[in-house]
Protein backbone atom coordinates (compact mmCIF):
# COMPACT_ATOMS: atom_id res chain seq x y z
CA UNK A 1 0.00 0.00 0.00
CA UNK A 2 2.81 2.39 0.93
CA UNK A 3 4.61 1.59 -2.33
CA UNK A 4 1.43 2.33 -4.31
CA UNK A 5 1.06 5.75 -2.59
CA UNK A 6 4.65 6.68 -3.41
CA UNK A 7 4.08 5.65 -7.02
CA UNK A 8 0.96 7.85 -7.31
CA UNK A 9 2.77 10.85 -5.80
CA UNK A 10 5.69 10.45 -8.20
CA UNK A 11 3.26 10.17 -11.10
CA UNK A 12 1.48 13.38 -10.10
CA UNK A 13 4.78 15.23 -9.71
CA UNK A 14 5.97 14.06 -13.10
CA UNK A 15 2.64 15.05 -14.69
CA UNK A 16 2.96 18.54 -13.13
CA UNK A 17 6.51 18.89 -14.43
CA UNK A 18 5.41 17.73 -17.87
CA UNK A 19 2.57 20.26 -17.89
CA UNK A 20 5.03 22.96 -16.87
CA UNK A 21 7.36 21.95 -19.69
CA UNK A 22 4.47 21.93 -22.17
CA UNK A 23 3.72 25.62 -21.43
CA UNK A 24 4.65 27.89 -24.32
CA UNK A 25 7.55 30.14 -23.39
CA UNK A 26 7.54 33.74 -24.63
CA UNK A 27 10.76 35.73 -24.23
CA UNK A 28 10.75 39.47 -23.54
CA UNK A 29 13.94 41.21 -24.59
CA UNK A 30 14.66 44.22 -22.37
CA UNK A 31 17.25 46.93 -22.93
CA UNK A 32 19.53 46.53 -19.90
CA UNK A 33 21.03 50.01 -20.00
CA UNK A 34 21.97 49.80 -16.30
CA UNK A 35 23.07 46.17 -16.28
CA UNK A 36 21.54 42.68 -16.24
CA UNK A 37 20.79 42.53 -12.51
CA UNK A 38 18.81 45.78 -12.46
CA UNK A 39 16.90 44.69 -15.59
CA UNK A 40 15.82 41.50 -13.83
CA UNK A 41 14.86 43.41 -10.66
CA UNK A 42 12.75 45.85 -12.61
CA UNK A 43 10.99 43.55 -15.10
CA UNK A 44 10.82 40.00 -13.63
CA UNK A 45 7.55 40.89 -11.87
CA UNK A 46 6.09 41.99 -15.23
CA UNK A 47 6.92 38.57 -16.69
CA UNK A 48 5.31 36.90 -13.66
CA UNK A 49 2.24 39.14 -13.99
CA UNK A 50 1.77 38.22 -17.66
CA UNK A 51 2.11 34.53 -16.76
CA UNK A 52 -0.64 34.87 -14.15
CA UNK A 53 -2.94 36.73 -16.56
CA UNK A 54 -2.32 34.33 -19.47
CA UNK A 55 -2.43 30.71 -18.25
CA UNK A 56 -0.68 28.37 -20.63
CA UNK A 57 2.22 30.77 -21.25
CA UNK A 58 5.45 31.23 -19.38
CA UNK A 59 7.21 34.59 -19.86
CA UNK A 60 10.94 35.06 -19.41
CA UNK A 61 12.96 38.30 -19.27
CA UNK A 62 16.05 38.41 -21.51
CA UNK A 63 18.29 41.39 -20.66
CA UNK A 64 20.08 42.77 -23.74
CA UNK A 65 22.84 45.31 -24.21
CA UNK A 66 22.60 47.90 -26.99
CA UNK A 67 24.72 45.67 -29.24
CA UNK A 68 22.75 42.48 -28.51
CA UNK A 69 19.27 43.75 -29.43
CA UNK A 70 19.43 43.54 -33.23
CA UNK A 71 21.02 40.03 -33.35
CA UNK A 72 18.38 38.79 -30.89
CA UNK A 73 15.62 40.10 -33.18
CA UNK A 74 17.25 38.78 -36.35
CA UNK A 75 17.77 35.28 -34.88
CA UNK A 76 14.31 35.23 -33.24
CA UNK A 77 15.78 34.72 -29.78
CA UNK A 78 13.07 36.97 -28.35
CA UNK A 79 9.34 37.38 -29.03
CA UNK A 80 8.74 40.81 -27.55
CA UNK A 81 11.00 43.83 -27.09
CA UNK A 82 10.97 46.58 -24.47
CA UNK A 83 13.38 49.37 -25.37
CA UNK A 84 13.58 53.14 -25.76
CA UNK A 85 11.68 55.00 -28.46
CA UNK A 86 14.75 55.82 -30.58
CA UNK A 87 16.00 52.22 -30.80
CA UNK A 88 12.49 50.97 -31.58
CA UNK A 89 12.02 53.42 -34.47
CA UNK A 90 15.43 52.68 -35.99
CA UNK A 91 15.04 48.89 -35.73
CA UNK A 92 11.55 49.03 -37.23
CA UNK A 93 13.06 49.98 -40.60
CA UNK A 94 14.92 46.66 -40.93
CA UNK A 95 12.74 44.32 -38.84
CA UNK A 96 9.06 43.52 -38.40
CA UNK A 97 8.38 45.28 -35.08
CA UNK A 98 5.00 46.61 -33.94
CA UNK A 99 4.30 48.60 -30.77
CA UNK A 100 1.38 47.07 -28.82
CA UNK A 101 1.56 49.26 -25.70
CA UNK A 102 3.32 52.36 -24.34
CA UNK A 103 4.44 52.56 -20.73
CA UNK A 104 3.12 55.23 -18.36
CA UNK A 105 6.28 56.25 -16.52
CA UNK A 106 5.78 57.04 -12.82
CA UNK A 107 7.11 60.51 -11.93
CA UNK A 108 6.11 62.04 -8.59
CA UNK A 109 3.14 59.63 -8.33
CA UNK A 110 1.79 60.68 -11.76
CA UNK A 111 1.81 58.61 -14.96
CA UNK A 112 3.27 60.12 -18.13
CA UNK A 113 3.28 58.60 -21.62
CA UNK A 114 5.30 61.42 -23.19
CA UNK A 115 8.46 63.28 -22.37
CA UNK A 116 10.74 65.89 -23.88
CA UNK A 117 14.04 67.66 -23.45
CA UNK A 118 14.91 70.84 -21.58
CA UNK A 119 17.67 73.25 -22.68
CA UNK A 120 18.83 75.43 -19.81
CA UNK A 121 21.42 77.76 -18.37
CA UNK A 122 21.96 79.37 -14.99
CA UNK A 123 19.30 81.91 -14.00
CA UNK A 124 21.96 84.51 -13.27
CA UNK A 125 23.40 84.26 -16.79
CA UNK A 126 22.08 87.47 -18.36
CA UNK A 127 23.86 86.90 -21.67
CA UNK A 128 22.00 83.72 -22.65
CA UNK A 129 18.24 84.10 -23.14
CA UNK A 130 17.57 82.18 -26.36
CA UNK A 131 18.95 79.36 -28.50
CA UNK A 132 20.86 81.80 -30.68
CA UNK A 133 22.75 83.07 -27.62
CA UNK A 134 24.33 79.61 -27.26
CA UNK A 135 26.46 80.12 -30.39
CA UNK A 136 30.07 80.50 -29.34
CA UNK A 137 29.31 79.07 -25.86
CA UNK A 138 30.22 75.84 -24.10
CA UNK A 139 27.41 73.27 -24.22
CA UNK A 140 26.90 69.85 -22.59
CA UNK A 141 24.57 66.95 -23.40
CA UNK A 142 24.17 63.36 -22.15
CA UNK A 143 25.13 61.22 -25.15
CA UNK A 144 25.20 61.68 -28.91
CA UNK A 145 22.47 59.03 -29.30
CA UNK A 146 20.40 59.99 -26.23
CA UNK A 147 16.88 60.92 -27.38
CA UNK A 148 15.91 63.08 -24.37
CA UNK A 149 19.47 64.10 -23.54
CA UNK A 150 20.52 65.38 -26.98
CA UNK A 151 18.54 64.35 -30.10
CA UNK A 152 15.40 66.31 -29.12
CA UNK A 153 17.39 69.49 -28.46
CA UNK A 154 19.47 68.95 -31.61
CA UNK A 155 16.26 68.87 -33.66
CA UNK A 156 15.11 72.20 -32.18
CA UNK A 157 18.54 73.72 -32.88
CA UNK A 158 18.37 72.55 -36.50
CA UNK A 159 14.88 74.03 -36.89
CA UNK A 160 16.25 77.41 -35.76
CA UNK A 161 19.30 77.08 -38.10
CA UNK A 162 21.72 76.68 -35.20
CA UNK A 163 24.66 74.39 -35.97
CA UNK A 164 26.22 72.76 -32.86
CA UNK A 165 29.54 73.08 -34.70
CA UNK A 166 29.26 76.79 -33.88
CA UNK A 167 29.35 76.10 -30.13
CA UNK A 168 32.66 76.86 -28.45
CA UNK A 169 32.58 73.24 -27.27
CA UNK A 170 30.09 70.34 -27.19
CA UNK A 171 30.63 67.80 -24.40
CA UNK A 172 28.81 64.51 -23.83
CA UNK A 173 29.00 63.75 -20.09
CA UNK A 174 27.24 60.35 -19.96
CA UNK A 175 24.51 61.09 -17.39
CA UNK A 176 21.76 63.66 -16.97
CA UNK A 177 22.90 64.57 -13.45
CA UNK A 178 26.43 65.27 -14.68
CA UNK A 179 25.10 67.75 -17.24
CA UNK A 180 23.04 69.60 -14.61
CA UNK A 181 25.98 69.92 -12.22
CA UNK A 182 28.32 71.05 -15.02
CA UNK A 183 25.96 73.93 -15.89
CA UNK A 184 25.38 75.01 -12.29
CA UNK A 185 29.12 74.90 -11.50
CA UNK A 186 29.86 77.08 -14.53
CA UNK A 187 31.93 74.39 -16.26
CA UNK A 188 29.71 74.87 -19.32
CA UNK A 189 27.34 77.69 -20.29
CA UNK A 190 24.31 75.59 -21.22
CA UNK A 191 23.09 72.02 -21.32
CA UNK A 192 20.21 69.71 -22.18
CA UNK A 193 18.65 66.82 -20.26
CA UNK A 194 15.47 64.78 -20.27
CA UNK A 195 12.37 66.48 -18.81
CA UNK A 196 11.66 65.78 -15.10
CA UNK A 197 15.42 65.52 -14.40
CA UNK A 198 15.61 69.02 -12.92
CA UNK A 199 12.44 68.62 -10.84
CA UNK A 200 13.61 65.21 -9.57
CA UNK A 201 16.98 66.61 -8.48
CA UNK A 202 15.22 69.55 -6.81
CA UNK A 203 12.87 67.22 -4.91
CA UNK A 204 15.95 65.30 -3.72
CA UNK A 205 17.40 68.58 -2.44
CA UNK A 206 20.41 68.52 -4.78
CA UNK A 207 19.59 71.69 -6.76
CA UNK A 208 17.40 74.79 -6.54
CA UNK A 209 15.05 75.34 -9.49
CA UNK A 210 15.35 79.11 -9.04
CA UNK A 211 18.97 78.72 -10.18
CA UNK A 212 17.74 77.38 -13.54
CA UNK A 213 16.62 79.33 -16.62
CA UNK A 214 15.06 77.37 -19.48
CA UNK A 215 15.44 78.28 -23.15
CA UNK A 216 13.03 77.65 -26.01
CA UNK A 217 13.18 77.81 -29.80
CA UNK A 218 10.72 79.02 -32.40
CA UNK A 219 8.79 75.74 -32.76
CA UNK A 220 7.89 75.35 -29.09
CA UNK A 221 7.09 79.07 -28.77
CA UNK A 222 4.54 78.73 -31.58
CA UNK A 223 1.01 78.98 -30.09
CA UNK A 224 0.03 75.54 -31.44
CA UNK A 225 2.88 73.84 -29.55
CA UNK A 226 2.52 76.14 -26.55
CA UNK A 227 -1.03 74.89 -26.17
CA UNK A 228 0.24 71.29 -26.23
CA UNK A 229 3.03 71.67 -23.68
CA UNK A 230 1.14 74.07 -21.38
CA UNK A 231 -0.43 70.99 -19.71
CA UNK A 232 2.99 69.37 -19.22
CA UNK A 233 4.05 70.06 -15.60
CA UNK A 234 7.84 70.00 -16.06
CA UNK A 235 10.37 72.45 -17.48
CA UNK A 236 10.52 71.79 -21.23
CA UNK A 237 12.18 73.23 -24.34
CA UNK A 238 11.28 70.72 -27.06
CA UNK A 239 8.33 69.01 -28.61
CA UNK A 240 6.89 66.01 -26.70
CA UNK A 241 7.71 62.43 -27.72
CA UNK A 242 6.21 59.07 -26.68
CA UNK A 243 7.69 56.92 -23.90
CA UNK A 244 9.13 53.39 -24.26
CA UNK A 245 7.04 50.97 -26.38
CA UNK A 246 6.36 47.31 -25.68
CA UNK A 247 6.82 45.82 -29.17
CA UNK A 248 6.01 42.43 -30.71
CA UNK A 249 8.13 40.68 -33.33
CA UNK A 250 6.63 39.58 -36.64
CA UNK A 251 6.81 35.82 -35.97
CA UNK A 252 4.45 36.07 -32.95
CA UNK A 253 0.76 35.35 -33.68
CA UNK A 254 -1.81 38.14 -33.60
CA UNK A 255 -3.73 36.33 -30.84
CA UNK A 256 -0.68 36.18 -28.57
CA UNK A 257 0.14 39.84 -29.25
CA UNK A 258 -3.45 40.91 -28.49
CA UNK A 259 -3.55 38.88 -25.25
CA UNK A 260 -0.27 40.40 -24.02
CA UNK A 261 -1.39 43.93 -24.95
CA UNK A 262 -4.71 43.51 -23.12
CA UNK A 263 -2.96 42.17 -20.01
CA UNK A 264 -0.48 45.06 -19.95
CA UNK A 265 -3.14 47.74 -20.44
CA UNK A 266 -5.23 46.15 -17.69
CA UNK A 267 -2.36 46.13 -15.17
CA UNK A 268 -3.51 47.71 -11.85
CA UNK A 269 -1.60 50.74 -10.59
CA UNK A 270 -0.67 48.98 -7.34
CA UNK A 271 0.33 45.67 -8.93
CA UNK A 272 3.80 44.43 -7.83
CA UNK A 273 4.81 44.53 -11.50
CA UNK A 274 3.91 48.23 -11.75
CA UNK A 275 5.73 49.06 -8.50
CA UNK A 276 8.91 47.17 -9.44
CA UNK A 277 9.07 48.65 -12.94
CA UNK A 278 8.32 52.19 -11.66
CA UNK A 279 5.30 52.67 -13.94
CA UNK A 280 1.69 53.63 -13.32
CA UNK A 281 0.71 51.05 -15.91
CA UNK A 282 0.44 50.82 -19.71
CA UNK A 283 -1.71 52.43 -22.36
CA UNK A 284 -2.53 51.86 -26.02
CA UNK A 285 0.55 52.43 -28.21
CA UNK A 286 1.40 56.06 -28.90
CA UNK A 287 2.22 57.33 -32.39
CA UNK A 288 6.03 57.18 -32.79
CA UNK A 289 6.03 59.28 -35.96
CA UNK A 290 7.61 62.28 -34.21
CA UNK A 291 10.57 60.15 -33.08
CA UNK A 292 11.01 58.99 -36.67
CA UNK A 293 10.87 62.58 -37.93
CA UNK A 294 13.52 63.66 -35.41
CA UNK A 295 16.00 61.06 -36.65
CA UNK A 296 15.03 61.66 -40.27
CA UNK A 297 15.53 65.44 -40.14
CA UNK A 298 18.89 65.01 -38.41
CA UNK A 299 19.97 62.09 -40.64
CA UNK A 300 20.81 60.01 -37.58
CA UNK A 301 20.50 56.29 -36.94
CA UNK A 302 19.03 54.38 -39.87
CA UNK A 303 18.60 57.63 -41.77
CA UNK A 304 22.36 58.14 -41.78
CA UNK A 305 22.58 54.93 -43.83
CA UNK A 306 19.78 55.98 -46.17
CA UNK A 307 21.48 59.35 -46.76
CA UNK A 308 24.23 57.57 -48.68
CA UNK A 309 21.88 56.30 -51.40
CA UNK A 310 21.01 58.40 -54.45
CA UNK A 311 17.51 58.48 -55.89
CA UNK A 312 18.67 56.74 -59.08
CA UNK A 313 20.09 53.85 -57.01
CA UNK A 314 16.77 53.34 -55.30
CA UNK A 315 14.72 53.82 -58.46
CA UNK A 316 16.50 51.26 -60.62
CA UNK A 317 16.49 48.73 -57.81
CA UNK A 318 12.79 49.10 -57.07
CA UNK A 319 11.42 50.50 -60.37
CA UNK A 320 8.53 48.03 -60.53
CA UNK A 321 7.34 49.13 -57.08
CA UNK A 322 7.57 52.76 -58.11
CA UNK A 323 5.45 52.07 -61.19
CA UNK A 324 2.76 50.34 -59.14
CA UNK A 325 2.73 53.06 -56.53
CA UNK A 326 2.50 55.73 -59.24
CA UNK A 327 -0.72 54.33 -60.67
CA UNK A 328 -2.28 53.71 -57.24
CA UNK A 329 -1.43 57.20 -55.99
CA UNK A 330 -2.70 58.84 -59.17
CA UNK A 331 -6.09 57.19 -58.73
CA UNK A 332 -6.30 57.96 -55.02
CA UNK A 333 -5.04 61.53 -55.01
CA UNK A 334 -7.93 62.94 -57.01
CA UNK A 335 -10.45 61.33 -54.68
CA UNK A 336 -8.72 62.33 -51.43
CA UNK A 337 -7.23 65.77 -52.03
CA UNK A 338 -10.49 67.57 -51.35
CA UNK A 339 -11.08 65.64 -48.11
CA UNK A 340 -7.50 66.23 -46.96
CA UNK A 341 -7.83 69.95 -47.61
CA UNK A 342 -11.08 70.16 -45.66
CA UNK A 343 -9.64 68.17 -42.75
CA UNK A 344 -6.59 70.42 -42.62
CA UNK A 345 -8.73 73.53 -42.52
CA UNK A 346 -10.96 71.98 -39.85
CA UNK A 347 -8.01 71.03 -37.62
CA UNK A 348 -6.50 74.49 -38.03
CA UNK A 349 -9.83 76.14 -37.21
CA UNK A 350 -10.29 73.93 -34.15
CA UNK A 351 -6.80 74.73 -32.92
CA UNK A 352 -7.33 78.45 -33.50
CA UNK A 353 -10.69 78.38 -31.73
CA UNK A 354 -9.14 76.54 -28.78
CA UNK A 355 -6.31 79.04 -28.62
CA UNK A 356 -8.70 82.00 -28.89
CA UNK A 357 -10.83 80.59 -26.10
CA UNK A 358 -7.92 80.02 -23.72
CA UNK A 359 -5.37 82.72 -24.58
CA UNK A 360 -5.18 86.52 -24.60
CA UNK A 361 -5.16 87.70 -28.24
CA UNK A 362 -2.72 90.57 -27.59
CA UNK A 363 0.03 88.94 -25.51
CA UNK A 364 -0.52 85.25 -26.29
CA UNK A 365 -0.65 84.51 -22.55
CA UNK A 366 -3.33 82.27 -20.99
CA UNK A 367 -6.52 84.20 -20.18
CA UNK A 368 -8.52 84.20 -16.94
CA UNK A 369 -10.46 81.04 -17.85
CA UNK A 370 -7.34 79.08 -18.74
CA UNK A 371 -5.53 80.36 -15.63
CA UNK A 372 -8.29 78.92 -13.44
CA UNK A 373 -8.16 75.60 -15.33
CA UNK A 374 -4.38 75.26 -15.01
CA UNK A 375 -4.32 76.67 -11.48
CA UNK A 376 -6.81 74.07 -10.20
CA UNK A 377 -4.64 71.28 -11.68
CA UNK A 378 -1.50 72.74 -10.09
CA UNK A 379 -3.20 72.93 -6.68
CA UNK A 380 -4.31 69.29 -6.90
CA UNK A 381 -0.73 68.24 -7.62
CA UNK A 382 0.56 70.53 -4.85
CA UNK A 383 -1.88 68.98 -2.37
CA UNK A 384 -0.83 65.45 -3.35
CA UNK A 385 2.91 66.21 -3.33
CA UNK A 386 2.83 68.58 -0.32
CA UNK A 387 4.25 71.49 -2.33
CA UNK A 388 3.99 75.24 -1.72
CA UNK A 389 2.53 77.59 -4.34
CA UNK A 390 2.25 81.37 -4.65
CA UNK A 391 -0.50 83.35 -6.40
CA UNK A 392 0.60 86.84 -7.51
CA UNK A 393 -1.62 89.68 -8.73
CA UNK A 394 0.41 92.17 -10.83
CA UNK A 395 -1.13 95.55 -11.71
CA UNK A 396 0.65 98.17 -13.84
CA UNK A 397 1.15 101.69 -12.51
CA UNK A 398 0.77 104.75 -14.77
CA UNK A 399 -0.57 102.61 -17.63
CA UNK A 400 -3.59 104.90 -18.17
CA UNK A 401 -1.18 107.83 -18.59
CA UNK A 402 0.56 106.00 -21.44
CA UNK A 403 -2.76 105.34 -23.17
CA UNK A 404 -3.97 108.91 -22.72
CA UNK A 405 -0.68 110.46 -23.84
CA UNK A 406 0.47 108.22 -26.68
CA UNK A 407 -2.64 106.29 -27.71
CA UNK A 408 -3.80 102.70 -27.53
CA UNK A 409 -1.13 101.40 -29.92
CA UNK A 410 1.51 102.48 -27.42
CA UNK A 411 -0.52 100.87 -24.63
CA UNK A 412 -0.70 97.59 -26.54
CA UNK A 413 3.07 97.74 -27.09
CA UNK A 414 3.61 98.17 -23.34
CA UNK A 415 1.38 95.19 -22.48
CA UNK A 416 3.22 92.91 -24.91
CA UNK A 417 6.61 94.08 -23.64
CA UNK A 418 5.57 93.55 -20.00
CA UNK A 419 4.41 90.02 -20.86
CA UNK A 420 7.86 89.27 -22.34
CA UNK A 421 9.64 90.66 -19.30
CA UNK A 422 7.54 88.60 -16.90
CA UNK A 423 8.17 85.39 -18.91
CA UNK A 424 11.91 86.10 -18.90
CA UNK A 425 11.98 86.13 -15.08
CA UNK A 426 9.67 83.29 -14.04
CA UNK A 427 10.25 79.61 -14.80
CA UNK A 428 8.71 77.80 -17.76
CA UNK A 429 6.43 75.71 -15.52
CA UNK A 430 5.04 78.76 -13.69
CA UNK A 431 1.68 80.09 -14.94
CA UNK A 432 1.58 83.63 -16.36
CA UNK A 433 -1.76 85.04 -17.56
CA UNK A 434 -3.28 88.36 -18.56
CA UNK A 435 -6.79 88.58 -17.15
CA UNK A 436 -7.74 91.92 -18.67
CA UNK A 437 -6.64 95.54 -18.97
CA UNK A 438 -3.26 95.99 -17.28
CA UNK A 439 -3.71 93.12 -14.81
CA UNK A 440 -1.67 89.90 -14.78
CA UNK A 441 -2.14 86.78 -12.64
CA UNK A 442 0.80 84.49 -11.87
CA UNK A 443 1.13 81.16 -10.05
CA UNK A 444 4.61 80.11 -8.99
CA UNK A 445 5.10 76.32 -8.87
CA UNK A 446 6.86 74.51 -5.99
CA UNK A 447 7.96 77.60 -4.04
CA UNK A 448 11.02 77.00 -1.88
CA UNK A 449 10.67 79.95 0.51
CA UNK A 450 9.00 83.33 0.94
CA UNK A 451 12.42 84.97 0.59
CA UNK A 452 12.87 83.47 -2.88
CA UNK A 453 9.43 84.71 -3.90
CA UNK A 454 10.23 88.19 -2.64
CA UNK A 455 13.35 88.16 -4.82
CA UNK A 456 11.21 87.24 -7.83
CA UNK A 457 8.68 90.00 -7.11
CA UNK A 458 11.44 92.58 -6.69
CA UNK A 459 12.98 91.51 -10.01
CA UNK A 460 9.56 91.79 -11.68
CA UNK A 461 9.04 95.34 -10.37
CA UNK A 462 12.55 96.40 -11.43
CA UNK A 463 12.23 94.84 -14.90
CA UNK A 464 8.75 96.22 -15.65
CA UNK A 465 9.78 99.73 -14.57
CA UNK A 466 12.63 99.91 -17.10
CA UNK A 467 11.90 102.36 -19.98
CA UNK A 468 10.57 101.04 -23.31
CA UNK A 469 10.97 102.47 -26.80
CA UNK A 470 8.08 101.72 -29.15
CA UNK A 471 8.17 101.63 -32.95
CA UNK A 472 7.12 105.29 -33.15
CA UNK A 473 10.14 106.31 -31.08
CA UNK A 474 8.15 107.09 -27.94
CA UNK A 475 9.94 106.52 -24.64
CA UNK A 476 7.36 104.74 -22.48
CA UNK A 477 7.60 103.85 -18.81
CA UNK A 478 5.24 102.18 -16.37
CA UNK A 479 5.60 100.63 -12.95
CA UNK A 480 4.13 97.62 -11.19
CA UNK A 481 2.47 96.82 -7.88
CA UNK A 482 2.16 93.22 -6.69
CA UNK A 483 -0.06 91.49 -4.17
CA UNK A 484 0.50 87.82 -3.33
CA UNK A 485 -1.02 84.98 -1.35
CA UNK A 486 0.56 81.72 -0.27
CA UNK A 487 -0.76 78.15 -0.67
CA UNK A 488 -1.52 76.44 1.66
CA UNK A 489 -0.86 78.92 4.51
CA UNK A 490 -3.28 81.62 3.28
CA UNK A 491 -5.89 79.28 1.80
CA UNK A 492 -6.29 76.09 -0.23
CA UNK A 493 -9.01 77.34 -2.62
CA UNK A 494 -7.85 79.06 -5.80
CA UNK A 495 -10.65 81.67 -5.86
CA UNK A 496 -9.90 82.70 -2.27
CA UNK A 497 -6.14 82.84 -2.93
CA UNK A 498 -6.77 85.21 -5.84
CA UNK A 499 -9.07 87.42 -3.76
CA UNK A 500 -6.51 87.66 -0.97
CA UNK A 501 -3.77 88.56 -3.45
CA UNK A 502 -6.09 91.22 -4.91
CA UNK A 503 -6.84 92.54 -1.43
CA UNK A 504 -3.18 93.17 -0.55
CA UNK A 505 -2.59 94.59 -4.05
CA UNK A 506 -5.22 97.21 -3.22
CA UNK A 507 -3.30 98.05 -0.06
CA UNK A 508 -0.05 98.38 -2.04
CA UNK A 509 -1.72 100.67 -4.59
CA UNK A 510 -3.12 102.81 -1.81
CA UNK A 511 0.20 103.17 0.02
CA UNK A 512 2.28 104.54 -2.84
CA UNK A 513 2.52 101.79 -5.52
CA UNK A 514 5.70 100.35 -7.03
CA UNK A 515 6.02 97.73 -4.28
CA UNK A 516 4.79 94.29 -3.25
CA UNK A 517 3.08 92.69 -0.28
CA UNK A 518 2.28 89.10 0.70
CA UNK A 519 -1.06 88.39 2.39
CA UNK A 520 0.57 86.83 5.46
CA UNK A 521 2.59 90.01 6.03
CA UNK A 522 -0.56 92.15 5.57
CA UNK A 523 -2.52 90.06 8.08
CA UNK A 524 0.36 90.30 10.56
CA UNK A 525 0.51 94.10 10.25
CA UNK A 526 -3.26 94.35 10.66
CA UNK A 527 -3.18 92.22 13.79
CA UNK A 528 -0.33 94.23 15.33
CA UNK A 529 -2.12 97.52 14.67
Amino acid sequence: MRGLLITVICLLVSMGAAAQNDMAELRIGVLAKRGTEIAYQRWNDTAAYLGEQLPGYRFRITPLSFEQIEPAIRDKKIDFLLTNSGIFVNLSFHHDLTAIATLKRKIFSEGFTRFGGVVFTRSDNREINSFSDLVGRRFAAVDIDSLGGWVMAQREFATDDIDPEEFASLSFLGTHDAVVHAVLKGEVDGGTVRTDTLERMAMEGRINLLDIKTLRGSVVNDPLHMSEISHFPFMISTRLYPEWPFAVLGHVSNRQAEDVAAALIGMPVDAPAAVASKVIGWTIPRNYRDVELAYSELKKGVFAELAGYTFSDVFWRYWHYFLTVFFVVTVMVVATIYIVTLNRKLRKSQSQLRNMATHDALTGLPNRTYFYELGEKYLRIADRENLKMMVMFVDLDRFKLVNDTYGHDAGDFVLKEVAKRILAIVRSNDIVSRIGGDEFLLMLWNVESIEKVEQVMQRLIESISLPMLDTAGNRLQVGASIGASNYPEDDDVLEKLIKKADKVLYEVKGSGRGSYMIHQSFETSQDSS
